[in-house]
C-alpha cells in the first residue's frame, strides 16, 4: 500500500511506527464527562487496530466503566472517585507504580498532567496547552488554527488528532457503545413492567442537561412529545438529579406517558435499542443513542453542534437562527432581561416535532 500524502509507511499499513511500536501496556486518561469518555472511542479503536496484541486500559470517573463495557478495544478499566480523597490517594500510587509503556492524557487539565507524569512512561502524550505540556514527551495541538481561528470538528477528531501523532491511522469516527444481554433483559423487565404496549415504538425523551444554558423549556419537552404521543409510547427518561424535572414533564403532558425506572448506562442502552427516536438537548446519553444507530433529535444552543453532532446518520438538529450569542458555550446564560436564554427560549415546539417526523418518514416508507 502507498502510503498517503503526510503518512508514515507503518501507518499506512496499519502498524504503530516510532516510539509506540512494540507498546505491552498502554494507558488512556479520559476521566471526565461521559458523552466525552463515548467519543473517544474512534480513538480506542483506531489505537486497537495499530496495538493489536497491547493491554489498552483507560482511567474513567466513578461510575463511567459501564460505557466501555463489552467494548472489544479495552481490555480494563480503572475508575475512581474525584471526590474522594481515599479514592484519589489510591489512584496516585497506583499510577507510580507505573508499567505502561505509552499513556494518552486526552484531558490535559493540570491535575491530568500531574497523573500523566506520575506514570513516567516512556511514551506521555498530551495537548499543547500551556502550564500542562511540561508532562508529555509529544505535546498535540488541541485544534487546528485556521484563518478565522479555531477550526470547528466533530469532538471525536481531538483525540484522533492524538492518535494520528503517534503515527497511527484513523479507523473512522462512528461510535462505540456495546449493550450487554443482562442490561437488555433488564430494560425488557423495565419496559413490561411499565405497562408498555410492546406493539407500539418507544419515544425516549431527556429534558435536562448538564448545564442550565442547554436545557430546553420542560412545557416545550411535552407540548413535543403531546404531539407525538399518537406515534408511540412516550417515557420520560433521566439520570441522578433528574427525576423532578421527569415527572414535571410528564404532568404537563395531556397524553399518558410514563417516567422511566432508575438506571445505569447498561440499561439506559438496552431501552434505546427497543427505541424509535430519542429528543433531547446535547448530553451524554445523546451520544449513547448515535453510537447505538437510534436516530435523534436535538436541540443546541450554547454548544455547537458542529463539534457535538455527528456529521452524518439520522440525526437532526434543531436550534434558535441569527442568535449572536449562540454556542457561547457559558455553562449559565450570563444575559439579562429579555436576551436571557434566547437560544433556548426562541426555539420552538413545531421546529422539534418537524425534525421528529422528519426522521419517521424515512423509517414509514421503508416499511
Amino acid at each position: 500500500m502507498t502510503p498517503a500524502p503526510g503518512e508514515a509507511p507503518d501507518a499506512a499499513q496499519g502498524r504503530a511506527p516510532g516510539a509506540i511500536q512494540g507498546a505491552r501496556s498502554l494507558l488512556v486518561i479520559r476521566h471526565r464527562a461521559a458523552g466525552d469518555l463515548l467519543l473517544t472511542t474512534p480513538a480506542l479503536r483506531a489505537l486497537r487496530a495499530a496495538l493489536p496484541g497491547c493491554r489498552i486500559q483507560v482511567l474513567v470517573a466513578r461510575g463511567l466503566g459501564e460505557i466501555l463495557q463489552g467494548n472489544p478495544d479495552v481490555d480494563g478499566v480503572i475508575e475512581f472517585d474525584r471526590r474522594s480523597p481515599g479514592s484519589q490517594l489510591a489512584l496516585y500510587a497506583r499510577l507510580v507504580r507505573g508499567g505502561w509503556d505509552a499513556v494518552l492524557d486526552l484531558v490535559s487539565n493540570p491535575r491530568s498532567a500531574w497523573m500523566t507524569a506520575l506514570t513516567r512512561a516512556r511514551v506521555r502524550a498530551g495537548y499543547a496547552i500551556a502550564g500542562r505540556d511540561w508532562a508529555y514527551t509529544l505535546a498535540v495541538p488541541r485544534e487546528p488554527i485556521g484563518p478565522a481561528g479555531p477550526m470547528l470538528r466533530y469532538a471525536p477528531e481531538a483525540a484522533l488528532d492524538m492518535v494520528r501523532a503517534l503515527g497511527i491511522p484513523a479507523r473512522g469516527l462512528d461510535l462505540t457503545f456495546r449493550v450487554s444481554p443482562e442490561a437488555e433483559r433488564d430494560a425488557e423487565r423495565g419496559i413490561q413492567a411499565a405497562g408498555l404496549d410492546p406493539r407500539r415504538p418507544l419515544l425516549l425523551a431527556l429534558p435536562a442537561g448538564s448545564w442550565s444554558s442547554k436545557t430546553w423549556l420542560p412545557e416545550r419537552f411535552a407540548g413535543v412529545m403531546d404531539a407525538l404521543a399518537g406515534e408511540g409510547s412516550v417515557v420520560w427518561m433521566w439520570g441522578p438529579g433528574e427525576r423532578d424535572l421527569a415527572e414535571r414533564c410528564r404532568g404537563l403532558m395531556r397524553a399518558p406517558s410514563v417516567v422511566a425506572p432508575p438506571m445505569g448506562w447498561q440499561e439506559m442502552g438496552g431501552w434505546m435499542k427497543r427505541a424509535a427516536l430519542w429528543i433531547g438537548n446535547d448530553s451524554g446519553p445523546k451520544h449513547v443513542a448515535v453510537a447505538l444507530g437510534l436516530p435523534t433529535v436535538t436541540v443546541f444552543g450554547p454548544t455547537n453542534p458542529a463539534t457535538w453532532h455527528p456529521p452524518a446518520g439520522p440525526h437532526r438538529v434543531v436550534l434558535a437562527e441569527g442568535l449572536a450569542c449562540l454556542h457561547c458555550n457559558a455553562n449559565v446564560c450570563p444575559l439579562p432581561g429579555d436576551r436571557f436564554h434566547r437560544c433556548m427560549r426562541d426555539v420552538t415546539v413545531e421546529q422539534v416535532v418537524d425534525a421528529a417526523r422528519a426522521l419517521q418518514r424515512p423509517r414509514a416508507e421503508a416499511s
